[in-house]
Formats: structure tokens, C-alpha cells, sequence
């Protein structure tokens, strides 16, 4: 299966945020869209960071709660992992794995499409599992 097939079936929002904000505006903003992270861009194709929990926690231990008022350009990570569209889920898995990171923005000819997290592969692969079930039973039941 390809990434593309994958942002086909869960849809295209991604959750963004402008680069120019504070960590509390990130804070609120992952309350709103029910996300573990965001990408920020400051026009909704060009990936600029991304900032995820683990971020925030990491802005927590070395700042304290002072974290909250520091803007988002000092706590995300800049260098971004991304996979373009066309790529196998297979890459998605290498670089989750390789970069132990479970958030992956992807591309579309070099601007941002999507973004795939490690619960959306659980969720592939277990709909995977179910069709393959299925189709054992109906094969041992005689229907295929």
C-alpha cells in the first residue's frame, strides 16, 4: 500500500500552526484538533517545523513553566522528517523506526499533503488483519 492510498482514506486535514505563536497557542491548538502534533507553516505548504508532545515535554524539563511564554520557533523541531506521497507505507515504518519519532508530515511534489502518525498504521494494519481473516474463513467455508 502506498501513502497516497493511506491520506486517501483518513482525509486531508492536517493540523498546522504559524510559526509566529507561543507555546501556549500550540497548547491550546492540539486541545482543539485532538492531535499529538502539529506542523507548522506559515502558508499551508511549506513545512517549516513540527512541534509534538514530546516537544513540549522536552521545553517543560529544560524551562519549567515559564515553557508556556516561549515562542513555538524555539521548541519545534526543524529538521523534519517527511516522506513524499508516492512512497511505500514500508518507508514510513523505516523512518518512524530510524528517527524514533510516530509523527511523519508527507509531501506532494514538495509541499505539505498529509501527515501520517504510528496510530494510523495500527489502524491500517488491523483493518489488513480483518480482511485477511475474512477471507480465510470464507475460503474455508467454501465461499471464495
Amino acid at each position: 500500500m502506498s501513502v497516497k492510498r493511506l491520506i486517501k482514506g483518513k482525509g486531508s486535514f492536517v493540523p498546522v500552526i504559524k510559526s509566529d505563536l507561543t507555546l501556549n497557542d500550540v497548547i491550546n491548538q492540539l486541545d482543539i484538533d485532538d492531535v499529538g502534533a502539529l506542523v507548522v507553516t506559515d502558508d499551508s505548504s511549506e513545512i517549516l517545523g513540527i512541534i509534538t508532545e514530546r516537544d513540549i515535554a522536552q521545553g517543560l524539563k529544560a524551562h519549567g513553566r515559564d515553557v508556556v511564554d516561549r515562542p513555538l520557533r524555539e521548541l519545534m523541531t526543524h529538521d523534519v522528517v517527511s516522506v513524499d506521497i508516492g512512497a511505500p507505507l514500508s518507508r514510513v515504518l523505516e523512518l518512524m523506526d530510524e528517527h524514533q519519532i510516530h509523527y511523519i508530515p508527507v509531501t506532494e511534489d514538495g509541499t505539505l499533503a498529509g501527515i501520517i502518525n504510528m496510530l494510523d498504521l495500527v489502524k491500517y494494519r488491523l483493518g489488513e488483519m480483518e480482511m485477511e481473516a475474512n477471507a480465510l474463513k470464507d475460503y474455508v467455508a467454501g465461499r471464495a
